[in-house]
């Protein structure tokens, strides 16, 4: 795994808990290259038509679970079926933006090569269960990336339990930079993007970007 910069990053979160973050060491890198996905999976087929077993099989590829490897932080995260149900479901019970639900089946089914290219951004302690505090530890990461001429960011949280040392992927969560629609896709949580999309709407990536996409997603300040 990459070495940690010693530095913290206090960021306040829309429910009020303060994230005491700590930022992984990317000084090798300055430009974060956009992951092209020029190959279809669905291809040709109707939105209505790709189920949830579709996309399940476009990423599992035959296997009951997958241990998938980050590229840059060596970090390995264990998927199941069962959480990739959860990150699928999102899709079909939450859909806000139907136009491009297509393009969602798309992205969740190359969840095997976003998270190989993907940047490790930062990592903080768990918020929600004060028992949980002091044994499991949150990865953000994060990746541009295009499909046609629209371009998306996509924000991975992995989990670490310190005490059985066990990684596992829990959110995967898309966003719309060219959207009107003010909501993450496949969330139901609000996030405002007047002035984000119009920071956001270019061809090539910072790592400064990426890191403000990601602060911006945990904090979702109105």
């Amino acid at each position: 795994m990459t070495n940690i910069l010693n530095q913290l990053l206090k960021l306040k979160r829309a429910d009020g808990k303060i994230v005491d973050a700590i930022f992984y060491d990317n000084s090798d890198i300055n430009t974060v290259d956009i992951l092209d996905i020029k190959t279809l999976k669905f291809e040709g087929k109707k939105t209505k038509d790709i189920t949830k077993l579709d996309i399940r099989n476009a990423v599992f590829k035959g296997e009951d679970k997958l241990y998938l490897q980050n590229n840059k932080s060596k970090i390995v995260a264990g998927l199941s079926k069962k959480h990739l149900g959860k990150i699928i479901s999102t899709i079909f019970t939450r859909d806000i933006e139907s136009r491009h639900t297509y393009l969602k089946k798309e992205i969740i089914s190359n969840l095997n090569t976003i998270f190989y290219k993907a940047t490790p951004i930062l990592k903080h302690p768990e918020l929600k269960t004060q028992a949980l505090y002091n044994n499991q530890i949150i990865h953000r990461i994060a990746l541009p990336l295009k499909i046609g001429e629209l371009i998306f960011c996509v924000m991975i949280t992995v989990k670490e339990r310190t005490d059985y040392k066990e990684m596992s992927i829990d959110e995967f969560t898309v966003y719309d930079l060219y959207s009107e629609n003010k909501k993450p896709l496949g969330s139901s949580s609000t996030v405002s993007k007047r002035t984000f999309r119009s920071q956001y709407q270019m061809a090539t990536y910072s790592l400064t970007d990426l890191v403000e996409f990601v602060k911006y997603s945990i904090t979702k300040i109105q």
